[in-house]
């Protein structure tokens, strides 16, 4: 029997802070010893010698930091949790600075010559060549080594102040103190009244405390440019964030193309539910209602569980297995709880480690998509954990495919257990993949808007009225959206938290409905293909990886596709 419970953080707890920190220093330093060592002449022995050393020095870091985060995250209102992450985040940061050097002379080493180790470094290939990606981006090492202390005290600082700050927002709700995870559970309430009430209800602290977050996030925006196109020399902000993926900017420019050109595909969507519901007007208060008026069963942690196993076992034995391991070994974090951080991710700590899944499990079929969402992610983390400590994750938008695609086996298994739900289980898939597509992709453009704005002295109330006005368009002229909602971006943390992350869920939904579609057509046949690309991890680049399953991300073509999918969807239901 599966019960709601805290995760087990044992196996990341350090003995002792202190003592940990001191070993991590001394093995740092050990390194240092050796820096003479880094010539142009090196041999391939000690080359290797010194990489593993550092891997390993990574993998004591990580598991450090990561227990610290793990523990703001149960209650990021616990100021000894808050400090202690703020210490370790400060000592680890130090230590960065003092192998900088590595990297700094990899990048200068005569082509020849680094060609030549990155041959000899086997499963090290991709990490030694994204660090040669970095040549034309590297300042001095004196000056990285500002920058990264820098880090620590200003975007790091900035955004742990937003989760502190957001945390402890409090929301009564129809005579009720509940919290933020709980109250975005009603804006999908069958009754129209309670999901404009919740909404409202989300949004008016995030309205009323505007301008604090704005200068949180004018600070933060102002940063990334500062650094990363002034002095790094990237050409835009968001090139910023394909350079950190490894995806050309044509890539990700062909995709949001497309999904800008394919709005008016939702906005069908949108009118067709509209009728459904028999709404004279549909507001964006009701873009996520329920055809059912019936309210939603809750579904227990138990079942929620067995749903996901069952699902995943379906597909391949082995997704199912490197779930059980996750949950079995107490890795998941599923209550709710006051001053929890809000949302849900999966936390991959090191290759010898299973991830750890932060959940706030109310009992929803959202929660249960969810579950299945962050497993996924962990699943993905075990499927490549063969690789090494810096190979093993994928960059973020491959990051999102199994996750993805985790959710759309539990979507369509739901709909064979329960046919007499089939219309409702699409309409609800086609307001995921507004949300997960259209939606992200706007966030995208948003950034690039407010990022620009931020550089040109506008006011955090011109970036509010320019986000409300392409809300508006991107819903369509048939649906009428209050002008609460002009605040809606102020409560999305990926755009503080690590901007233009949001291109990932577009990415990997598209991503993932070609491949779905693959496996829909060729049955186990795929199985091996989808489990060889998720394996790969980080390994290879994006491009390689996904050449490998026949795709082109380059082009519009490739992107079309998934819209067609969709479009096929909406043929069902007219």
């Amino acid at each position: 029997m599966y019960k709601e419970e805290k995760w087990d953080l044992s196996v990341v707890k350090p003995k002792n802070v202190d003592a940990t920190l001191k070993e991590i220093e001394q093995q740092a330093n050990a390194i240092v010893k050796r820096r003479n060592h880094l010539t142009n002449s090196i041999s391939s022995s000690s080359f290797m010698k010194l990489l593993k050393d550092l891997e390993s020095l990574r993998k004591k870091a990580n598991k450090l930091s990561c227990y610290t985060y793990l523990r703001f995250s149960e209650d990021s209102k616990d100021q000894h949790a808050a400090a202690l992450m703020s210490k370790v985040e400060s000592h680890l940061t130090k230590v960065s600075n003092t192998l900088l050097f590595f990297n700094l002379w990899f990048k200068k080493l005569p082509q020849k010559k680094a060609l030549q180790l990155i041959k000899q470094s086997g499963p090290y290939h991709n990490y030694l060549e994204s660090i040669r990606r970095g040549i034309p981006h590297t300042l001095t090492e004196p000056e990285e080594k500002i920058i990264n202390i820098k880090d620590v005290t200003g975007a790091s600082a900035l955004n742990n102040i937003y989760d502190i700050f957001t945390s402890q927002f409090e929301f009564t709700f129809q005579g009720k103190q509940i919290t933020q995870e709980e109250l975005t559970s009603h804006v999908r309430s069958p009754k129209a009244s309670v999901r404009k009430e919740a909404y409202l209800t989300l949004l008016n602290p995030y309205k009323k405390h505007k301008d604090v977050i704005g200068e949180i996030y004018k600070n933060i925006a102002t940063d990334w440019r500062n650094e990363s196109v002034e002095l790094r020399g990237h050409k835009t902000p968001i090139a910023v964030r394909n350079f950190a993926n490894n995806i050309p900017d044509k890539a990700i420019d062909a995709m949001l193309t497309v999904c800008e050109k394919n709005q008016k595909l939702f906005h069908q969507f949108f009118e067709l539910k509209r009728k459904k519901l028999k709404l004279k007007k549909l507001r964006r208060f009701d873009v996520y209602a329920p055809l059912s008026t019936k309210k939603e069963a809750k579904i227990s942690y138990n079942k929620a569980v067995e749903m996901v196993y069952d699902t995943f076992s379906s597909f391949s034995p082995r997704f199912q297995k490197a779930a059980q391991e996750i949950i079995d070994q107490k890795q998941v974090h599923s209550t709710v709880q006051k001053n929890k951080r809000s949302g849900a991710y999966c936390c991959g700590v090191t290759n010898d480690l299973p991830p750890f899944v932060f959940l706030n499990y109310t009992g929803t079929i959202r929660d249960v998509s969810t579950l299945a969402h962050e497993l996924g992610h962990g699943v993905h983390h075990i499927l490549a954990r063969h690789h090494t400590e810096f190979t093993q994750h994928a960059c973020l938008p491959l990051a999102e495919t199994a996750s993805i695609f985790s959710e759309m086996l539990l979507s369509e298994r739901i709909k064979h257990l329960q046919p007499h739900k089939a219309e409702e289980l699409l309409f609800a898939k086609l307001d995921d993949l507004y949300a997960s597509i259209i939606r992200q992709a706007g966030f995208v453009a948003f950034e690039r808007k407010a990022h620009d704005m931020i550089a040109k002295g506008k006011t955090i109330q011109d970036i509010s009225d320019v986000y409300l006005k392409d809300l508006k368009k991107q819903l369509g002229p048939k649906v009428e959206v209050d002008d609460i909602y002009q605040y809606e971006w102020c409560y999305i943390p990926h755009i503080f938290h690590t901007p233009f992350y949001c291109y990932a869920y577009a990415f990997g939904n598209l991503l993932t409905l070609s491949l779905y579609q693959m496996y829909h057509k060729e049955g186990p046949k795929a199985v091996p293909h989808i489990l060889e690309m998720l394996s790969k991890g980080g390994s290879e680049s994006p491009v390689d990886i996904t050449k490998a399953v026949g795709v082109d991300i380059t082009s519009e073509k490739f992107w079309q596709q998934g819209f067609d999918a969709i479009r096929d969807m909406l043929k069902q239901i007219t």
